[in-house]
């Protein structure tokens, strides 16, 4: 949502995500952040999510998720995030907002938020 806490969000992406959300797609945001930092740039942001998680590893996270809620589609910028998105079971898709280069075995890549809420609707 943003290239680092405490900065705007990227264009689109507030948008893309409430979308999501309105269409009944459960929005949780997974950060390595400390949950106090991730609590407070989100509510910064405004973005209204059915859980923020701040934590040194998501994988557990994703995976409870991922049982609890069915399996899931994780955006990310990293190959630590596709690890483990793909540890528990999820989709995921690249995010190379920053023109960061891509990397091997994602479902997708986006380079704005508006291609990410086409992909999103499709995944």
């Amino acid at each position: 949502m943003v290239p680092c806490f405490g900065l705007a969000p990227y264009a689109g992406a507030l948008r893309a995500l409430e979308g999501l959300r309105e269409g009944g797609t459960a929005v949780m945001v997974v950060s390595c952040a400390q949950q106090p930092v991730i609590e407070r740039d989100v509510q910064r942001l405004g973005l209204a999510t059915d859980g923020v998680f701040g934590c040194a590893d998501k994988e557990p996270v994703l995976l409870e998720l991922s049982r609890s809620l069915g399996r899931g589609l994780m955006l990310g910028d990293h190959p630590a995030d596709q690890r483990a998105a793909r540890s528990a079971g999820m989709r995921f898709l690249q995010a190379r907002l920053d023109g960061q280069p891509s990397f091997a075995g994602s479902d997708g890549w986006f380079r704005s938020w508006r291609e990410a809420a086409l992909l999103m609707r499709y995944a």
